[in-house]
């Protein structure tokens, strides 16, 4: 569809994120939960992620800096919205001035976020140093190699479900304390009751995890001449007057001879070519699923304080 700007009147597709021609920020699109809309969203974030000084990165936020080398944004006296980059010969490039907070904001979070990026892929890979550690002997291959199997196997009958998440644990706990008994614990007798403790505690993870595991199959099912989809055992019904799904409300009537995995037609595909939207592309996905787990999608631009941030290694003479 086309939306009509609402600044300079030109038509453009609504999916985009900000008019072309202008430059106006389109309201109708969709942002993901935990961006910042305001300067002290900014400054929160910029805290939140564990970023070092600002006289480090470069990046003020909130301030009018006069130095060479910088990037920030500031509200002047007129209530104009500054985005701007002080180049290497003291020269400023104004990337945005206007009264749109928001607008203005996403312009140097997005150039916040592509410098992290830049910064973290700099960073000398990290080599473990050799010869101060133990050599492993053949039954340190043997019980990594059987764990190992036992994750793979583990891991490719749980890999749609979260809850499965602690069967993955599993290898991972019996490696961890497999090899801290082997190493620390000198007595055989203690060694054996440490090891059944440890079983112990695999099978209680073991046990969580099973009552934890959704019955039936995420995805889709053909049932009585219907298209339903199940995720983590609730239903969901398509609606074709308003082209999306909604809560069903209880298990679709089956025989009492059946069972649901005789229905199921799969987690991405489905054979009622009235459907015109997913599930997992619609609407009530995207209002009651997605958005909850979208706090975390900018994750990566959590900073390590063992790294190193070099800000001359930035482009200081372009616009931006």
């Amino acid at each position: 569809m086309k939306k009509v700007c609402d600044y300079c009147s030109s038509q453009y597709d609504d999916t985009l994120e900000k008019c072309p021609n202008c430059g106006a920020p389109n309201d109708n699109v969709r942002k993901a939960s935990g961006v910042p809309t305001t300067i002290e969203q900014l400054k929160q974030w910029y805290v939140d992620h564990h970023l070092p000084p600002e006289e480090t990165t470069r990046f003020f936020i909130g301030k009018n800096i006069k130095e060479p080398k910088a990037f920030g944004i500031y509200k002047d006296d007129s209530g104009d919205f500054i985005v701007y980059k002080n180049k290497a010969d003291g020269s400023r490039a104004v990337r945005y001035q206007g009264g749109d907070e928001s607008y203005a904001v996403n312009e140097l979070y997005q150039k916040l976020k592509d410098e992290i990026a830049r910064q973290k892929g700099n960073q000398p890979s990290k080599r473990s140093s050799g010869g101060s550690g133990q050599k492993k002997t053949l039954s340190d291959y043997g019980a990594y190699g059987i764990f190992g199997f036992i994750g793979f196997c583990w891991l490719f009958n749980i890999a749609s479900a979260v809850p499965y998440l602690l069967f993955a644990l599993i290898p991972v706990v019996l490696v961890i304390g497999w090899n801290y008994l082997r190493k620390h614990t000198e007595d055989k007798k203690k060694l054996i009751r440490n090891v059944i403790i440890l079983i112990a505690i695999v099978l209680v993870m073991g046990v969580i995890g099973k009552a934890m595991m959704p019955n039936n199959k995420n995805g889709y099912y053909r049932i009585n001449g219907e298209t339903y989809y199940s995720y983590k055992d609730s239903w969901y019904a398509y609606d074709y007057y308003a082209d999306d799904w909604y809560y069903y409300g209880s298990d679709p009537y089956i025989d009492s001879e059946a069972e649901f995995s005789d229905y199921y037609e799969g987690s991405y595909s489905y054979s009622d070519g009235n459907i015109n939207t997913s599930f997992t592309s619609s609407d009530y996905y995207e209002d009651n699923f997605k958005s909850s787990s979208d706090s975390d999608w900018d994750s990566d631009s959590d900073w390590d304080s063992n790294d190193s941030w070099d800000s001359g290694g930035s482009d200081w003479d372009s616009d931006w």
